[in-house]
C-alpha cells in the first residue's frame, strides 16, 4: 500500500495483512523526519500494539515500536468503533 492509502487508518486500531502472510493487530502512524542534506525530509511509518500505542500517547513511556514499510502491508481493516 502507499502512504496516501494508509492515512485514513493512521492512529486507529486495525488488522493488517502483510506481504509475508502474517496478520498483525495494532496502530500505524507516520513520522516526518527533519530535512536531510539535500533539503528534503522523509516520512517513515511506525507500528505498535494498541496497548503500547496508548501508553506512548498518554504517558510518553518507552514502548516497542516497529518501523514498517508501506509496501509490506497488503490490506487493512479498521477495528475501531
Amino acid at each position: 500500500m502507499e502512504y496516501a492509502s494508509l492515512r485514513q487508518y493512521a492512529h486507529r486500531h486495525c488488522r493488517f495483512k502483510l506481504r509475508s502472510g502474517k496478520e498483525i493487530f495494532g496502530v500505524v502512524w507516520e513520522v516526518e523526519t527533519s530535512e536531510q542534506a539535500n533539503g528534503e525530509g522523509t516520512t517513515r511509518l511506525f507500528f505498535a500494539s494498541v496497548r503500547d500505542y496508548e501508553r506512548l500517547q498518554q504517558q510518553g513511556s518507552p514502548v516497542q515500536v516497529i518501523s514498517i514499510a508501506p509496501n509490506d502491508i497488503v490490506s487493512v481493516e479498521s477495528l475501531a468503533s
